[in-house]
Order: C-alpha cells, then sequence, then structure tokens
C-alpha cells in the first residue's frame, strides 16, 4: 500500500509531503499494492495511550461491573486512532493487582505495551479518585507480586516517594527495569529533587493529585517543570488542565519531555449520565464531592484539543506517539521509519482521524 500525497510525520520529526509505503504489515520504501489519497491530509503514526484505565465499559482494574472483554476495549481504541495502550491499573489490593495483571497477560494482543501501575503507593493527601480503602505504604513484597504477576509487562509504576518504605521499592524498580513516576504525591521539591537522584523519571498527570506550585514552595511540580531528566505526562482533555497551564507545561519542557496521556476510564465511549458513584459530563467524570476522577476523552480528542491550541502536528506526534513508545521500551512504534510497524493515521485539515491502519491492516 502507498499513502500518497499526505503531510508525513518523517524520521526527521517534521511533517514533510511525501509517499510513505508499506507492506505485510511493515513499513517499506516502496510499494505496487495499492493506494490511499492523503492529499491536504497528516499522515502521523498511531497514537500511544501510555495511562488509561479502560474504555468503552471495560475497565482494566479490578472490577465486577466492568471487567469484560479487552479486546473490545482495544479494538474501540484502534478505531479512535489509538493504536497501541499501556493499561493502567488504579490502586487495589495486592491479590486485586495480581488479578488485574493477570487478566492484561491473558489478554495476549500486541496492542499492549506494557502496563502501568497507578498506586496502590500514593500519599492520602493527594489521593485525588484513588479508593482511600485500597492505599498501602510501599511494600517490597507487593511489588514483587506484581512484577512477577506482570510477566515483565510492568513498565511504569507512579508512587510517592516521601512514603515509609519507598526506597526498598525504587532499589527493586530501577533493578527491573520499571521507570519510576512521581504521583499523588505531596513531595517538596528538595524530595522530589532526590527521588530523581535515586531513579524517578517521570511525573504522573502534571498538575493533578500533588502539591500545587507556590512562589515559594514550588514543590514536585516546581521541579519536574524545570528539572530535564523528568518526562511529564499531560491530559489534553481541557478539564483535568487549562489550556493556559498546558501551553505552560510544554513551554517549560518542550515537545520532547511531554507525554500525552488520556487517562481515560470505562466510561469512555459512552453516553453522559451517571455509573455508579461517577458521573460522566463533557467528557469528564466525577465523583459525588466534586472530585475529578479520570477522562472519558480518548487520547485522539487530546490530540485534536493540542491542534486548536496551536501545536503542530509534529510536536503533537512527539508528544503523543514518540514519548509514549520510548516510555514502554518499544521500538517497533510510535514513528513512521523503514522496517518499522505499520501503525498509521490519517487526520484531515481539522485534525480529526478519518484512516487508520493497524499493523497494515485498513480498519477504518
Amino acid at each position: 500500500m502507498k499513502i500518497k500525497n499526505g503531510l508525513v510525520f518523517d524520521e526527521n520529526k517534521t511533517m514533510t509531503k511525501k509517499d510513505l509505503c508499506f507492506e505485510d504489515g511493515i513499513i517499506t520504501e516502496n510499494s505496487l499494492n495499492g493506494e490511499y489519497d492523503a492529499t491536504d491530509c497528516y499522515v502521523l503514526p498511531g497514537f500511544i495511550d501510555t495511562h488509561i484505565h479502560g474504555s468503552c465499559d471495560i475497565d482494566f482494574s479490578f472490577s465486577a461491573d466492568h471487567r469484560g472483554d479487552i479486546k473490545k476495549a482495544l479494538d474501540y481504541l484502534s478505531s479512535c486512532g489509538v493504536t497501541s495502550i499501556m493499561p493502567t491499573t488504579a490502586t487495589n489490593s495486592p491479590e486485586e493487582l495480581k488479578s488485574d495483571f493477570e487478566r492484561i497477560v491473558a489478554a495476549n494482543d500486541d496492542r499492549i505495551i506494557g502496563i502501568h501501575a497507578e498506586g496502590p503507593f500514593v500519599n492520602p493527601v493527594r489521593k485525588g479518585g484513588m479508593n482511600p480503602d485500597r492505599l498501602q505504604l510501599p511494600s517490597l513484597e507487593t511489588i514483587k507480586i506484581m512484577n512477577e504477576a506482570s510477566n515483565g509487562l510492568l513498565k511504569i509504576l507512579t508512587m510517592a516517594p516521601e512514603l515509609d518504605g519507598a526506597d526498598k521499592v525504587i532499589d527493586y524498580c530501577n533493578k527491573n527495569n520499571i521507570a519510576l513516576s512521581l504521583g499523588h504525591t505531596d513531595t517538596t521539591f528538595e524530595e522530589a529533587q532526590e527521588a530523581v537522584n535515586k531513579g524517578y523519571t517521570r511525573l504522573t498527570h502534571t498538575y493533578n493529585a500533588m502539591r500545587p506550585f507556590s512562589h515559594r514552595d514550588p514543590g514536585v511540580l516546581g521541579f519536574a517543570l524545570t528539572d530535564s531528566r523528568v518526562n511529564c505526562e499531560l491530559i489534553c482533555d481541557l478539564h483535568h488542565v487549562s489550556a493556559a497551564a498546558i501551553k505552560l507545561a510544554v513551554k517549560a519542557k518542550g515537545a520532547e519531555n511531554i507525554t500525552m496521556i488520556s487517562d481515560s476510564l470505562f466510561l469512555e465511549g459512552l453516553p453522559e449520565g451517571a455509573y455508579g458513584n461517577l458521573t460522566v459530563k463533557d467528557g469528564f467524570a466525577r465523583l459525588p464531592d466534586g472530585t475529578i476522577c479520570g477522562s472519558a476523552c480518548s487520547l485522539a480528542v487530546g490530540a485534536k484539543n493540542m491542534f486548536d491550541l496551536g501545536f503542530s502536528p509534529s510536536e503533537i506526534a512527539t508528544m503523543a506517539c514518540v514519548n509514549p513508545a520510548r516510555a514502554a521500551g518499544v521500538t517497533d512504534r510510535g514513528e513512521l521509519k523503514t522496517g518499522m510497524r505499520a501503525d498509521i493515521i490519517i487526520l484531515d485539515k481539522e485534525f480529526n482521524v478519518i484512516a487508520v491502519f493497524q499493523k497494515g491492516e485498513r480498519i477504518k
């Protein structure tokens, strides 16, 4: 297949008018088997979401009510242009997390490129929408249970580094290639600096569920936005973070140090309304007390929001394709280079996804 006449996110991370070819699910130099005319369209790698709790009534965390076939969620996301994900678990008991991980592993789908464990080692002061009954202090025994159950898929752990016992978990993660992310934390500037010196490399959903910035107490946010070693997650549904705060974060870090995420729940793709103790309206969910508790928008919606805010297609591709692939440690996707997997999306002038190729097969 040849995609012709489109503006392609090329190997130099710029948009170039060129043809893009693929055969047998792999990007190639040439192709003689069919054409797709992408005139006036953008051609990007498939979006990669490294922080997503579920979609279309499927929850990746322990939930009896929303524990359906993970493939259903993956198929829905693929149709939106999100061609790879890192299923994200919430704060649960060790037994529940073990069950979560085993279920994700059993899905045996190459669209799953890792697991992001958001907790259970989070600070109650910054728990956000996490279940307070499931919080626990960092435990070497628990992280071992989680990692073993993940069969090597556990790639990111969100943990508050100020909690007692965190150092042992940090050491374990460093030795087992699990990236550490500051999140749901009341960490000070100095504590955040110490945590990064020990091995932390990420900030979970920047601005949300963390000590707020102050000019005399810059906290974890002030440190992460000013230290090049930290890659910052950013929810771009325009509810979790305002447009001005999004622009500030990208200006401070540069696109190369921002990873766009959805943080979506099983509510993504469902109609607005009440679902248990959650209410969905305008693309995000709230608890009864008004606390924001995850998004109901896909990463593709976030990408369009970023486009509408004035970010370029190449910046968006860097933040929503290249950087997530690096976070997961995968090298076969996230860019459109010869020899890489043909996960390709085509977007119109307004940045709406109009066609999706998953591993070279057109699915939209």
